[in-house]
């Protein structure tokens, strides 16, 4: 991902910040006791500064994507080891058994002076020249360069890769959406095309208006049903034309209610959620032989949608008949991925009435 100019202008500053910060408050703390002479002192903390800030940018750019994230531990681990021991001992011992006398290895000492060594003789070390009295300021500025270039480096992958997943489970998501409105709509199609043609058959006057609903419902379908969310008021809408397209073809024995109840203007849903349902039961709970019925209520009350419709169920249908139904199967899987936790469906037959009841939470 690319960072823009103003950014990394940004960046650089809160990272001169920092450092400032980091020296303005630790320098001082920095233990008088065992230092080198006051000339070598600066040249000391400048040295040291210089080495936590190259350890800081190799350890967040280089050893903790490389090794820690990598699952690399011991190696990561052994090279933080190796800084930590440069840092705190090897460092401060150089500047104060070797640079102490203004040349390296005790180099221009003159003769009678018991350090003194000929060019070219190596000067033995003894442990106790590791031993710094600064040892626990020092440690503490090495854990807290550690713990922040670590912290960070790893934190900024952790988020990244979360990010990344979320991305590509959004992406999955909206595929499957995809799929699922795309089996729907040839669906609606071929059912209203049943129901239009079964009011040619007849001769029915009401099959141009039913053409005509068709192709109003179609253009709503192909202009709104191509988004994640639409106005709760278009969905009705939407439920409504569908309403009146089947309402065409009921026998005389029909009783037909729609409630509307609450302010659906500020409000957005999933495309195509309550028409599977109304499709449903005009296409189970119709018959000429018995008197039949639909109704359906919709009703919003501070952000909670709540959506019934309850049918009669026609001779020759049973529950397994009613439940198994494309348009029920496919709304269903669209709530679990749009409504993750918030909604509730219930579907089933309650003695001679089949009910549908749907909750979402749209707060």
């Amino acid at each position: 991902m690319e960072i823009s100019k103003s950014k990394k202008v940004l960046l650089v500053i809160s990272h001169l910040a920092g450092w400032v910060l980091f020296i303005y408050i630790t320098a001082p703390l920095i233990s008088k006791v065992g230092r080198p002479p006051g000339h070598l002192f600066p040249w000391l903390l400048i040295t040291s500064y210089l080495f936590l800030m190259v350890y800081f940018y190799l350890n967040s750019h280089v050893f903790v994507p490389r090794f820690l994230s990598r699952k690399r531990i011991a190696l990561f681990l052994g090279i933080t080891v190796v800084a930590y021991i440069l840092f705190c001992l090897v460092i401060p011992a150089i500047f104060r058994h070797y640079f102490a006398s203004g040349l390296p290895f005790g180099l221009g000492m003159p003769p009678g002076d018991p350090g003194f060594q000929p060019r070219g003789v190596g000067r033995v070390m003894p442990f106790k020249i590791f031993v710094d009295p600064g040892l626990y300021s020092r440690s503490s500025q090495f854990l807290v360069i550690f713990m922040i270039s670590t912290g960070l480096k790893a934190g900024a992958q952790w988020y990244a890769e979360k990010r990344h997943l979320q991305e590509l489970e959004n992406a999955m998501v909206q595929a499957e959406l995809s799929f699922l409105k795309s089996q729907i709509h040839p669906h609606f199609l071929f059912n209203s095309l049943n129901s239009i043609y079964y009011l040619a058959l007849s001769k029915d006057d009401k099959a141009p208006e039913a053409i005509l609903s068709l192709a109003g419902f179609l253009r709503f379908v192909t202009t709104e049903g191509s988004h994640n969310r639409i106005p709760l008021k278009k969905e009705v809408k939407m439920m409504e034309e569908y309403i009146h397209l089947q309402s065409l073809r009921v026998p005389e024995k029909f009783e037909l209610r729609f409630q509307l109840q609450g302010d659906f203007r500020e409000w957005t849903i999933m495309p195509l959620t309550f028409v599977p349902f109304v499709e449903n039961a005009f296409k189970h709970g119709t018959s000429a032989r018995i008197s039949c019925f639909i109704h359906v209520r919709v009703e919003v009350e501070e952000g909670m949608l709540k959506f019934t419709c309850d049918n009669s169920i026609a001779p020759g249908i049973n529950d397994e008949h009613l439940s198994a139904g494309v348009g029920l199967k496919n709304t269903r899987k669209r709530l679990e991925l749009a409504y993750p936790g918030r909604h509730s469906l219930t579907v089933g037959a309650d003695g001679p009435v089949f009910r549908v009841k749907l909750q979402i939470s749209l707060a």
